[in-house]
């Protein structure tokens, strides 16, 4: 990766074309090659240098095509158009309201309430038909921008007492717009709202180049937008981390637990123990995001528990992290346990520590974790835990807002476990349900996620985007989902199956197995092959075909085929149709099971 010499932002427009100019030059393999194509209301050629720099600082080479400002519809609805010609991975689709609605601007005041909800549905409506349009002829994903704030309110200081306010009025806008790419697999939002709300409106606008070149946006609003596109394209392309690790000392609190006692440490409500309590906060909105915490500290694991769950300012409490490592061993050691214990690769660690000597280790030790170069001050820590970008999630979904406590359900089945005995008997205790589906809009952000981040328990590990997904399914193949309930709560949907039919009449083909390591060994993965023989048995198939792709994690499938009946014929394993097998009895099925 080409490293900016100064952070982004502080770059003048000259550096920016000169650190593009050398990021092209160099071509750095390691980066990741995007085409990216870009359609606009306004002039973008200055904005180029910005897209290219930001872009190579989150680990992309970009091929930039830019359309002449304007042609949004005309590229988009003509299918001879350089748009498509020019084949890219991702659309970029810039509209500024100012172009896009102008009767939102000058003319708002004017405007009845149902003029408003009319004007809404057209420019809507026309963005969607533009994303449908390039969905139904290309693979790439849709990066819609939302509406900036405009730089003036019609109604001035009286904007807010209007019935619609301009702003609430933009707002409901964006929010249409949000659920319109919430619908269109392979269309995403590009937050711009966010972005100008960061610069300042009064710092968003150039007024000499809007005049003179129809390049609305100033220098920093252009570096702020190309950063924020950069960030959203590696939150498409790059699976988040898991989990975070955190010291304790002068991290989670100010001072040595071990020297100053849980009195004397710095944690409340007045400086500096409120720099503290806020990184809390942070650490607790990721928690509910769907990042696991744990920790790794070098202090007595009696007192440190007794601090977050005596302590009366803290917000973190013991049960809040999944692994717990507080010793005095070396933190590379503790990272592995923690790793080893919530069943993630090391490499999905992201570690957290204001002591350089400390984070220095665990990066020789352990390069493949993520380490945050912590500030000097606290001050700072919120925000460099806000700027890593390891936690940037394309979507959350529901399995997301669910995972911490899915550790901690898993802790009651591995106490079940140990009590069983016999692996039967532990299976039938937990009163297991599988529910199974046809992938559809609702569930499509779940399957993508786990197509993107499975790695133990995949036969082929192939990554499909949602736009592959759907490509899919248009041609027939069958996309199946699988839920899995039990006594201690809800798993998810931690299975996808994808089936392909084939030239010859009755074959198909396994294009994707793939299952959580949380529901491993509990007879899952036969489960989901009787679904999907059922299925497929409904449709006249006569075998299935499969492929076994071994990587560095996938150990846990390697077996999978042989040990379920498939024979290997020198390049592919087969699998006969004659009779789909049964249910194991330890499950019992619900949905697209009971209805074939």
């Amino acid at each position: 990766m080409t490293p900016a010499r100064k952070p982004s932002a502080a770059l003048t427009r000259t550096e920016f074309v000169q650190q593009s100019q050398a990021i092209l030059a160099e071509a750095d393999p390691n980066l990741i090659k995007k085409s990216i194509a870009v359609l606009s209301t306004f002039t973008v050629d200055l904005m180029k240098p910005c897209l290219v720099v930001e872009a190579a600082a989150q680990g992309f080479l970009l091929d930039l095509w830019l359309a002449p400002f304007g042609q949004i519809e005309q590229q988009a609805c003509d299918p001879s158009s350089l748009l498509y010609q020019a084949q890219p991975d991702v659309v970029l689709i810039l509209p500024r309201i100012e172009d896009w609605v102008p009767e939102a601007g000058y003319h708002f005041i004017s405007l009845s309430p149902e003029d408003q909800e009319a004007l809404k549905t057209r420019a809507i409506s026309r963005l969607q038909q533009v994303a449908e349009e390039i969905r139904s002829r290309t693979q790439a994903t849709v990066l819609m921008a939302n509406f900036a704030p405009l730089p003036w309110l019609a109604a001035g200081m009286a904007d807010s007492t209007l019935a619609t306010s301009q702003i609430s009025f933009i707002q409901s806008l964006n929010d249409a717009l949000a659920a319109v790419c919430g619908r269109l697999p392979g269309t995403a939002i590009l937050d711009a709202a966010r972005a100008a709300a960061e610069v300042g409106m009064r710092h968003w606008n150039d007024e000499r180049m809007t005049y003179l070149a129809k390049a609305p946006l100033s220098l920093e609003a252009m570096s702020a937008l190309a950063a924020a596109f950069a960030r959203r394209l590696r939150s498409l392309t790059v699976t988040p981390k898991k989990c975070l690790v955190l010291d304790l000392d002068n991290t989670l609190w100010g001072g040595v637990l071990g020297e100053a006692g849980l009195e004397g440490i710095a944690l409340g409500p007045d400086y500096p123990g409120n720099v503290f309590v806020d990184f809390h906060k942070r650490i607790l909105a990721l928690r509910d995001a769907g990042v696991l915490l744990a920790v790794a500290s070098k202090n007595n694991e009696v007192d440190a528990v007794q601090a977050l769950d005596h302590h009366p300012a803290s917000l973190l409490r013991r049960r809040h992290f999944s692994a717990f490592e507080a010793h005095w061993e070396d933190k590379a050691t503790s990272l592995r346990r923690i790793a080893s214990h919530l069943n993630i690769g090391t490499d999905a660690l992201v570690f957290f520590d204001d002591n350089p000597t400390e984070r220095e280790w665990v990066r020789g030790q352990l390069p493949e974790v993520t380490v945050i170069e912590a500030p000097a001050s606290p001050l700072g820590y919120a925000k460099a835990l806000a700027e890593c970008g390891c936690f940037d999630f394309a979507a959350l979904v529901k399995e997301d807002l669910l995972r911490a406590g899915l550790y901690e359900q898993e802790a009651l089945r591995k106490e079940m476990h140990t009590q069983a005995t016999s692996l039967d008997d532990f299976l039938a205790g937990l009163e297991m349900k599988m529910t199974a589906g046809l992938a559809d809009e609702t569930v499509l952000p779940r399957i993508v996620q786990l197509l993107g981040k499975t790695n133990q328990f995949n036969l082929t590990t192939r990554r499909h985007s949602a736009a592959d997904l759907q490509a899919m399914m248009d041609g027939g193949a069958q996309v199946l989902w699988f839920r899995v309930q039990d006594k201690f709560g809800d798993n998810g949907v931690v299975g996808i199956l994808i089936a392909t039919p084939s030239e010859e009449s009755g074959a198909w083909y396994l294009d994707t197995f793939l299952m959580s390591c949380r529901v491993i060994g509990r007879k899952v993965e036969t489960a989901m092959l009787a679904i999907l023989e059922k299925l497929l048995a409904s449709k006249g198939a006569t075998t299935l075909t499969a492929d076994f792709f071994p990587t560095a994690k996938n150990q846990p499938a390697a077996l999978f085929l042989p040990n379920h009946g498939f024979e290997n014929n020198g390049k592919q394993w087969i699998l006969p149709l004659a009779k789909p097998r049964p249910l194991p009895d330890c499950l019992s099925p619900e949905g697209i099971f009971t209805q074939l």
